[in-house]
């Protein structure tokens, strides 16, 4: 065997790093799990025999991640989908791979058992096995360890926070109109509390007068823009302008009133991801400060006042997007979203068009771009551009030869690796026959073995598709490939369609299919047909067929 094809099997060394969320007091815990693997491969590894060079090692990060997150974690993704069978994966302990005691163990399960990689805690030098119910049980008795000591972590910083509010101390979060200031308390322990900047604090006032008077929020959030008022901080979402939703929000803080409100929101995991919840009345802490107070009553309850009465007119419901590039499309120059407005054509006719929402929003001073053109016009040329240069014969058979190489080469199983199959098949069999014998005596835990039955069930379905490709004649291969063809040609005629339907919906599923990455709108000119040249939009992004997945089910079932 040659070099390259000897390099093409041998494993690879993985590493997994994970720094918590908001954990800004290890903001060199990275860097301490990359050492202590790198401890770990040369030193303990290499006298278990086990051979991983340092040198090729692949790193899977995710910084900034609770370990509960097992859908925004990134880097721990990919490395379930790049790791093969006899790689090495290291790791500081369970706790760095996951707190959540379910998902933790059907990462564990697909890593180990499904992949057939190693995995190892370099901590307590642990590989982890996961062959048997015991070692299931194991994994997850892990899993509900760290499940519970993060629930614990999180208990315990609530009721601190609560603690702080209580004490009028800051719990979290800087404030427009104040300004956080340090102090110590009697055994020289440090606490944040929240001090009125002036200058601030008068942008505050006029913002609740005008509102008062009746303008509103956009001529508002004009005029500061157009001033160069210094807007609210908003971190890495932040536009450095002010946007009417943070007036929205301003008018509503009670803080500005000497009112400190906290534990409203709670964040709780729901499908994977964490979620913010309306908090129950009684859990809601609320702190007079009247140190805090920037408007007076009198005033803040006359602006409350036509909230209310603005909310009681607007009946219906905040309508979705309607129009098929509202929403995922972007002005080139500001970043703001596009957005439609009325416009006015040569002949006084009025119009549906696209152009800058932070413009129409926000002022010229945050975008000086003008330029409204209707929506027909827009679209129409979106359309012909796709149906013309995109979605042609040409490529129609380019899509339909390379699913047809992909199936070809998914379905391409030797005769060892149908005789493998067939072995794995015999054993698993073998396995649930003896389980439900275990389950039908009693023997055991039942919540256990049902599982390893799952476990066996899932793994023979997949055995038995991956057996009957390998037994596929040539003619049922090209029978397969024909089917998939002619689902790929009728997919691609249903697009062409949605394109020209008169359904927004239909065409606005299209168009966000072929635009994952969205559609930059620059600003261009073109000259019209008395000689002159006007101001329209030029449309910049990239294509894709990838969303709309033309071959269907690949195994043909």
């Amino acid at each position: 065997m040659n070099r390259a094809a000897a390099s093409a099997f041998a494993p690879t060394l993985r590493l997994y790093l994970r720094r918590s969320k908001g954990d800004e007091h290890q903001q060199y815990s990275l860097d301490v799990q990359r050492e202590g693997c790198h401890r770990f491969a040369v030193g303990e590894l290499a006298r278990r025999g086990v051979t991983v060079p340092w040198i090729d090692r692949v790193e899977y990060i995710d910084d900034d991640r609770a370990g509960d997150d097992f859908i925004g974690r990134d880097g721990l993704k990919r490395l379930l989908r790049d790791v093969r069978k006899g790689d090495v994966v290291v790791c500081r302990d369970h706790f760095r791979f996951g707190r959540d005691a379910l998902e933790f163990t059907l990462a564990v399960k697909e890593l180990v058992r499904e992949r057939g990689a190693r995995l190892f805690y370099y901590v307590n030098g642990q590989e982890v096995e996961f062959q048997s119910a015991i070692d299931a049980a194991m994994t997850f008795i892990q899993g509900v360890g760290g499940q519970m000591e993060l629930e614990a972590i999180r208990s315990r910083t609530r009721e601190a926070l609560r603690e702080r509010v209580r004490a009028g101390r800051v719990a979290g979060g800087r404030c427009y109109g104040y300004d956080l200031a340090r102090r110590s308390d009697g055994s020289g322990r440090l606490y944040t509390i929240a001090v009125v900047n002036e200058e601030q604090a008068k942008i505050v006032r006029r913002i609740f007068a005008e509102y008062r008077q009746g303008r509103g929020l956009k001529r508002i959030v004009r005029d500061l823009n157009a001033e160069g008022v210094p807007s609210p901080a908003a971190g890495r979402r932040g536009s450095g302008s002010w946007s009417p939703g943070a007036i929205h929000e301003m008018l509503r803080n009670e803080r500005y009133r000497g009112m400190y409100v906290h534990g409203r929101v709670l964040r709780v995991r729901k499908g994977g991801k964490r979620v913010a919840v309306r908090a129950e009345p009684a859990d809601v802490i609320a702190v007079e400060m009247p140190e805090w107070r920037i408007v007076d009553d009198e005033t803040w309850f006359a602006v409350h006042r036509i909230i209310e009465t603005n909310a009681e007119r607007a009946t219906t419901p905040w309508p979705r997007a309607r129009y098929p590039l509202s929403g995922f499309a972007r002005c080139a120059s500001c970043r703001g979203a596009i957005g439609v407005a009325n416009t006015k054509l040569s002949g006084g006719v009025r119009v549906k068009a696209y152009g800058c929402s932070w413009h129409h929003c926000r002022g010229k001073a945050v975008c000086p771009i003008t330029i409204r053109q209707p929506i027909e016009v827009v679209e129409r040329a979106l359309i012909h551009y796709l149906r013309d240069e995109l979605l042609t014969p040409a490529l129609t058979a380019q899509v339909v030869a390379e699913l047809r190489t992909e199936i070809m080469q998914s379905l391409d199983v030797t005769v060892g690796d149908a005789q493998a199959i067939e072995r794995e098949l015999e054993t698993l069999r073998a396995e649930l026959r003896n389980l439900s014998r275990a389950v039908a005596v009693g023997g055991g835990e039942i919540a256990e073995l049902v599982g390893e039955m799952q476990s066996r069930h899932d793994r023979i379905r997949r055995l038995e598709a991956n057996l009957e490709a390998a037994r596929r004649t040539p003619a049922m291969l090209a029978e397969l490939c024909d089917r998939v063809e002619a689902r790929a040609r009728a997919k691609l005629d249903d697009i062409r369609a949605s394109l020209l339907a008169n359904s927004m919906d239909a065409r606005r599923e299209v168009f966000q299919a072929m635009f994952p990455g969205g559609i930059d709108f620059e600003p261009g000119q073109e000259e019209g047909k008395n000689g002159r040249t006007r101001r329209v939009w030029v449309l910049r992004g990239r294509p894709t067929l990838d969303g709309f997945n033309l071959a269907g089910d690949p195994t043909g079932t």
